[in-house]
């Protein structure tokens, strides 16, 4: 009887975002990074919200706009007290948030991001499909839609080389379960791949 042992991967962001634009001070276009920080400004009853963003080179500033003229009496009392904390995670969630940028208009540098792995697994089931005795399959969930590509995100997952990772594509050793060419994609929000062997 053949066993599989599953697995669930979930990539969760570790840094925000960086933003490409010219910098004033610089003359140049350069990248900017979340500060972590927020920026609260009164305007009568209204305030605005921003994410400060840093040049990396000359510390020039950008702020990035969360809220516009909104009444803090519109958010929720616990949101705005963390806004006025300046949280960690909030920031984080707003700078890895893309809506966020598409408002903006501010172009982020994909690749920026790094990341953490969360890793589940599940007690080992019984296959209908009789794969081979150290199959495992692994779902992956990019729920923040990060641009990583696939045979660099599993040669570090597995700790092995890239080249080895593409020989395992090449003998079918590792799958995507919808025969997707893992070689050539970036990770979507959902993928599941399967690896007949032990690593």
């Amino acid at each position: 009887m053949s066993y599989l042992k599953e697995e669930t991967w979930t990539i969760l962001p570790a840094s925000s975002y960086k933003i490409i634009r010219n910098c004033p001070k610089c003359g140049t276009k350069s990248l900017f990074q979340s500060t972590g920080d927020f920026r609260i400004n009164a305007n009568g009853k209204c305030v605005d919200i921003w994410l400060i963003y840093q040049c990396e080179k000359c510390r020039s500033t950008y702020n990035l706009t969360v809220f516009e003229r909104i009444s803090p009496q519109k958010l929720p009392r616990d949101l705005y007290q963390k806004f006025q904390e300046n949280n960690s995670s909030l920031a984080l969630k707003i700078g890895t948030d893309k809506k966020i940028f598409e408002k903006n208009r501010a172009v982020v540098r994909e690749d920026s991001v790094s990341y953490t792995v969360s890793k589940k697994e599940a007690f080992p089931s019984v296959s209908r499909q009789n794969p081979t005795e150290n199959c495992r399959m692994i779902h992956i969930q990019n729920p923040h839609d990060l641009k990583i590509r696939t045979d660099k995100f599993l040669a570090e997952q597995l700790s092995v080389s890239r080249s080895k990772i593409k020989r395992l594509f090449t003998e079918g050793l590792l799958r995507g379960s919808n025969i997707e060419n893992l070689e050539k994609i970036h990770l979507p929000r959902s993928l599941t791949v399967l690896l007949d062997m032990d690593l």
